[in-house]
């Protein structure tokens, strides 16, 4: 075996890109500099615009070429072509959603800078794919070549299925329906109710709307992001701090890049498949984001007529719009056809994807037909949003340029070497006519179509508060006087909180302080119910060691935690048996696989006030089985058990699944702290015990002070090649929470390069 993948390593290597010495690169108008530092991040230095963004296309294909293509067949329904029916299911799903519909009507939409840029990027990718020494090694093994599309509807697809992933709430409409179903009314209001609103203590521009409140939003993934005014700073400047969570992926979603050509400066990370700097900072100002988790998705529970041509509407029958779909799958020597129907409102579903880890495609049932509106169907994002971003001289310029940010939308802060500190809510949400956006509704009238959506002047929006800072973790952005709904199913507000209870205690806040702060992993949800679970009585002296391990627990879920351990195992034990009756084994996964909602709301509500739900020996029978657990998976010394032994962290390729390739493609197996609530988020899979599923994608602090002082790091690396040495370099720092500095001026540069390329016209 030791051979067989010291010959895949060889292979891998032939594909590396070089990093010195001298590569033409036919498409270049001038010669392009691309110098790296140590962790082999790309400094790209053009003498236009039009060779950055071709260089930075070359550079990105160069070093994630098959992730590139997995993305944009994953966007327009392609998988199949590489994996077969393995993947027809999910190739199904994105052709009914019609994300390749939505990339279509979004590139439509582009104006001649959003084409010039992308085209330039586009042009670079097909380059590298022509002068590229070898394919990488997943080709060889997958028998294929690089087949990337061309026109800008599929990459702008790409976005779509940005946006998809990080759009609310459909699912969630769904889930509420099934449980009233099931269990009534009353299980909704205990499984999913409505957080009480927090005081306000953000001023969002003459919204003065609060940031602090929060509904439960089991779905996809969080963030945070805050900023601090040189006021509560020891740096005499701003500091700016953003840890977006995405799935855990290998490679992951970001590269990282410096870039600079003359009407553009910026470093931070990029997107696979566009071109400038998506999160990062220029010589004037840094931003980060976070996902406002508005709802841009309504449900419409359509009547159609008897042969399901036609749906009714205000009384007369619109005839459906019929997309037929042809999907290939490899080894098949016909087209697998699909036909996706319409209404006025969108698509008809017939699968939902069930889960966080290895999300699969469930049946919906057959006793309602669903059809799904989107706002990203209609809205997007431009390429140029990066440029004109990166151009801004002023937070007001900022923010007009951050409104592009359609869908999703993001709750974005900014800072600059001024001083400025600010937020701005980003998004277009639908104003409705009727509803609250939380249950399907009828398509049959009027009463609940959408009528535009709320005036982007009227997003919610701050600039420098008096207390000094700003934060978000996907948090309810606004207190009950703002005059829109923006949505109801926001994240729980305990990350948030968390931030601020940091913040407010610190009036001199550092960079390694703000570093300090993203690997925090005390979870308050835990220690809102660890008095109520510890009240019980121990029945046996298993019990009562348990017990007395969380009784001196302060709710840190750091990895070697054995309290940790117990608190997670014996609050998956008691969902299961509280919840399995009422919903059944198979809503129950669906409800429990984003823990949320349980963990953070439900379960302290029925600790307080059982009401039927629970009792002492519900409790106590989950406790003999979260014991009898641990004793299997950790050993019998519940002194020795630790929350990082059964809550790992796996970075694993898509081709890491193949026997054999493991040892080639795994990135990172380790153990991890945290949960979903706490700022170092790792939240899990509650179908699938307790790896870690959501994770930080990029940590970066940027200092307005000095530049030169701001740091940043990744799970894994730089590269999507295993056989590079940044391949997963950045795992040991990201994990221990020692991120590498991010060189930006041009004499910390020169003194961090240790790799030098020219690029030329060929």
């Amino acid at each position: 075996m030791s051979d067989f993948i010291d010959g895949l390593r060889a292979v891998a290597s032939a594909a590396l890109f070089p990093t010195d010495g001298e590569l033409t690169a036919p498409g270049l108008a001038a010669p392009v500099r691309v110098r790296r530092d140590a962790w082999g991040v790309p400094y790209i230095e053009a003498e236009t615009l039009d060779d950055l963004w071709f260089a930075q296309g070359f550079v990105t294909a160069g070093e994630r070429l098959f992730q590139l293509d997995l993305l944009l067949r994953a966007a327009t329904g392609r998988l199949s072509e590489v994996f077969a029916e393995r993947t027809l299911a999910e190739d199904r799903f994105a052709r009914t959603v019609g994300l390749h519909r939505a990339g279509a009507h979004v590139a439509a939409g582009w104006d001649d800078t959003d084409r010039a840029m992308h085209g330039r990027f586009r042009e670079g990718v097909a380059a590298w794919i022509a002068r590229m020494p070898a394919p990488p090694v997943e080709y060889t093994l997958l028998d294929l070549r690089p087949d990337l599309p061309d026109d800008e509807a599929s990459w702008a697809a790409a976005f779509a299925f940005l946006a998809w992933g990080l759009s609310g709430n459909w699912d969630q409409e769904l889930l509420r329906a099934w449980i009233r179903e099931r269990a009534g009314d009353d299980a909704v209001r205990v499984l999913l109710p409505p957080l009480p609103a927090d005081p306000p203590v953000v001023a969002a521009g003459a919204l003065d709307g609060a940031i602090f409140d929060a509904l439960p939003r089991p779905k996809a993934q969080g963030s945070n992001d805050w900023v601090v005014a040189p006021s509560r700073t020891a740096t005499g400047g701003a500091l700016l701090a953003n840890d977006p969570h995405l799935l855990a992926l290998q490679p992951g979603a970001w590269i990282e890049l410096h870039l600079s050509a003359p009407g553009y400066l910026a470093r931070g990370v990029a997107l696979m498949f566009s071109p400038g700097i998506l999160l990062g900072t220029t010589d004037h100002h840094a931003w980060g984001v976070t996902n406002v988790s508005g709802d841009v998705q309504d449900l419409y529970v359509e009547r159609l007529n008897e042969d399901r041509t036609a749906a009714e509407f205000e009384g007369a029958w619109e005839p459906l719009t019929v997309h037929r779909e042809e999907i290939v799958v490899r080894g098949e020597d016909e087209p697998h056809l699909l036909e996706v129907r319409e209404t006025r409102h969108g698509p008809i579903l017939d699968t939902f994807p069930s889960g966080v880890i290895d999300a699969e495609q469930v049946e919906l049932p057959s006793d309602a037909t669903y059809a799904l509106r989107w706002s990203g169907r209609e809205v997007g994002i431009h390429p140029s949003l990066t440029l004109r971003a990166a151009q801004a001289t002023s937070f007001e310029a900022f923010r007009a340029a951050a409104l592009g940010l359609e869908c999703p939308g993001q709750n974005v802060v900014y800072a600059d070497v001024d001083g400025t500190i600010g937020y701005a809510c980003t998004g277009r949400f639908p104003i409705r006519r009727g509803g609250d956006g939380t249950a399907p509704v009828p398509g049959w009238t009027a009463e609940h179509e959408w009528d535009g959506w709320i005036p982007a002047e009227e997003l919610p929006w701050a600039t420098d508060p008096e207390r000094g800072f700003l934060a978000t973790a996907n948090n309810r952005i606004h207190d009950d006087a703002y005059p829109h709904m923006i949505g109801n199913d926001f994240h729980t507000p305990f990350r948030v909180r968390r931030i601020v209870e940091i913040l407010q205690a610190n009036d001199r806040c550092t960079v390694d302080d703000m570093v300090r702060l993203q690997l925090d992993t005390v979870s308050l949800p835990a220690r809102e119910a660890l008095p109520l679970l510890t009240a019980l009585e121990a029945h046996n002296e298993a019990a009562r060691d348990a017990l007395d391990l969380l009784r001196g627990w302060d709710g840190d879920m750091v990895a070697d935690s054995a309290p940790a351990a117990i608190f997670n195992v014996w609050s998956r034990q008691i969902a299961r048996r509280v919840l399995e009756p009422r919903l059944g084994e198979e809503l129950f996964g669906h409800y429990h696989a984003w823990r949320e909602p349980f963990q953070c709301q439900a379960l302290p509500r029925l600790l307080r006030e059982p009401d039927g739900w629970l009792d002492d020996e519900l409790l106590r029978a989950a406790l003999d089985a979260a014991i009898d657990e641990l004793r299997e998976t950790c050993g019998d010394d519940p002194a020795a058990w630790r929350w990082g032994t059964i809550h790992r962290l796996r970075l694993a390729h898509p081709l890491a699944a193949i026997p054999g390739l493991e040892p080639l493609f795994l990135a990172a197996d380790v153990e991890l702290g945290g949960d979903e609530q706490t700022v170092m988020q790792a939240g899990f899979d509650g179908r699938q015990g307790y790896p870690a599923a959501v994770i930080p994608s990029w940590r970066a602090v940027y200092d307005l002070a000095d530049l030169d002082r701001s740091v940043g790091v990744m799970p894994a690396g730089v590269s999507g090649n295993p056989a590079s040495p940044h391949w997963n370099d950045q795992t040991g720092p990201w994990l221990g929470g020692v991120p590498h500095p991010l060189p930006f001026s041009a004499a910390a540069i020169d003194a961090a390069a240790v790799g030098d390329l020219r690029l030329l016209p060929g």
